[in-house]
């Protein structure tokens, strides 16, 4: 099964640094059966977005990461539980990553490793042919800390051996053993070759930070900055540093939203600053930067937020973009926000924190405000996913490329991939006192037409009942210009469209 995304105009091929270019997700067996069955397969090379069900013997939960060769060719992927080749078979030597009791009782092998952003994997500096897995485990102790974070790995991978499908040649090596939030990312070092890899303790502000070479594991060095830890909720959140690494940013429910300024030459953070992003629900989060670097979007489930880390008052700017709107997927399972990831078509995608088919799209991410235009359940994936959603760091920085390529968009698809749009009719346009809102068929559940200005504020919202065609809305205060107009129902867009508002 193919989903096709074409680009509709040519932007920058990059062909050269497309190690992000492969996705994998889904929670399914890899024996399940259609409709829903399988692992998601996203390929955004070649100004594309291909989109394929793939039957293989691998699933992911919340750890999970994948490398393409600088062309945009997979070479390997994991769950946190194994490494794979790019034949979908498990590596030499790619089994039991992450060793201890929580291996063999929690989820590993048999789906994968449950650490939101606890795996990433970085090109061995100088080398294209190795590359070096950083991943994190999850072990069992006493009181607050009964299972905890308490060990970063790495394991090397040589992609010259088995003539071009890999080995692991160093497995399990460990580089920190201590107590650990359940997060990591990393940013390449400013003389364009060697990497940072932050991460922070659990108990203490303490961020711990790692400098890898050519030569490997150069060292780790502890710096203390940061909120005081709350022990209780040091498995919840993630980190993300900005893509031009200038920012570093870390979500936790109960430390709230930590921003720091990240020098890549010292490996050093600074200007620490705390705001408030959302408590309303759940222990778990995500963030997410655009673009630009300018906008940073936080999620705790329910409640999606943007911040403009350039205005002068940053917590004055925080505007909620996105409130969980009631979706059920098999009418079960809510699809709440999950693990949030910039893709190489400059949209950031959200999975959901429970199963299910779908995705959640931020479609313009550095507009400000409403604008930024956050979509949910936008994708109908082929196949059903459980939080996952890659953890990739910003591997084109000190390239010369640019971060993402936003002229992909989607133009055709010879399997549902958007909802089925509905022949959704608004008339007259331009339009005076009021627009007539009409659907071909009487609607099968109560639905909204609504619409937003330019900048993506809403300025008006109206309920069409279940069972309707056809309804009158009055414009009343909406003042002359354009505006873009939508129609949803439960089970996502009905229709789009533009709108002049005449005097």
């Amino acid at each position: 099964m193919k989903i096709l995304l074409l680009l509709a105009f040519p932007f920058l091929m990059f062909g050269q640094y497309n190690l992000d270019y492969v996705w994998l997700l889904g929670s399914s067996s890899g024996t399940g059966t259609p409709p829903l069955g399988g692992i998601n397969f996203l390929d955004f090379n070649n100004g594309e977005l291909n989109i394929d069900r793939e039957y293989i013997p691998s699933e992911f939960f919340a750890t999970n990461a994948s490398i393409s060769d600088k062309n945009g060719s997979l070479l390997f992927y994991s769950n946190g539980c194994r490494i794979f080749n790019k034949e979908r078979e498990v590596m030499e030597n790619g089994s039991g990553l992450n060793p201890g009791a929580a291996y063999s009782t929690g989820n590993c092998p048999t789906e994968g490793n449950t650490i939101p952003k606890g795996l990433i994997i970085l090109p061995l500096p100088t080398d294209s042919t190795k590359y070096y897995v950083f991943h994190e485990s999850i072990e069992k102790g006493q009181g607050v800390f009964s299972i905890h974070t308490a060990k970063l790995y790495y394991s090397l991978v040589d992609m010259l051996a088995n003539g071009g499908l890999g080995k692991v040649v160093e497995k399990n090596e460990v580089v920190i053993a201590d107590t650990l939030h359940s997060d990591m990312h990393a940013v390449r070092h400013a003389n364009g070759e060697d990497w940072w890899l932050l991460l922070a303790k659990a108990n203490k502000p303490i961020i711990f930070s790692v400098l890898f070479t050519k030569d490997g594991i150069a060292g780790v060095f502890e710096q203390a900055i940061g909120p005081q830890p709350d022990p209780w909720f040091s498995g919840g959140g993630v980190s993300a540093f900005s893509p031009d690494g200038t920012k570093y940013a870390r979500f936790y429910k109960d430390e709230q939203l930590s921003v720091f300024d990240f020098d890549r030459g010292t490996g050093l953070l600074a200007n620490f600053q705390n705001f408030y992003a959302d408590t309303t629900a759940g222990t778990f989060g995500s963030l997410a930067f655009s673009a630009s670097s300018r906008y940073l979007y936080v999620n705790s489930h329910i409640q999606l937020t943007q911040f403009d880390l350039q205005a002068g008052d940053i917590q004055a700017s925080r505007v909620v973009v996105g409130e969980y709107d009631g979706y059920m997927f098999f009418d079960v399972f809510p699809t709440t926000f999950g693990l949030m990831q910039l893709a190489p078509d400059c949209k950031i995608y959200l999975s959901s924190r429970n199963g299910s088919n779908i995705l959640h799209v931020i479609h313009s991410p550095d507009e400000p405000g409403l604008a930024c235009n956050f979509v949910q359940h936008e994708f109908f994936l082929p196949a059903i996913n459980t939080y996952a959603i890659p953890n990739f760091p910003n591997y084109r920085l000190g390239t010369g490329y640019p971060v993402c390529d936003p002229t992909i968009q989607l133009v055709t698809s010879s399997v549902q991939v958007l909802p089925q749009p509905w022949e959704v009719s608004v008339f007259p346009n331009p339009a005076g006192g009021q627009v007539t809102v009409e659907v071909p068929q009487p609607l099968a559940a109560e639905s909204v037409w609504s619409l937003c200005n330019a900048v993506g504020q809403r300025v008006l919202l109206h309920k069409m009942e279940r069972g309707t065609t056809e309804v009158q809305v009055r414009l009343t205060g909406v003042p002359p210009g354009l505006y873009f107009w939508e129609m949803r129902d439960g089970e996502g867009r009905m229709g789009s469209g533009k709108l002049i508002v005449s005097k």
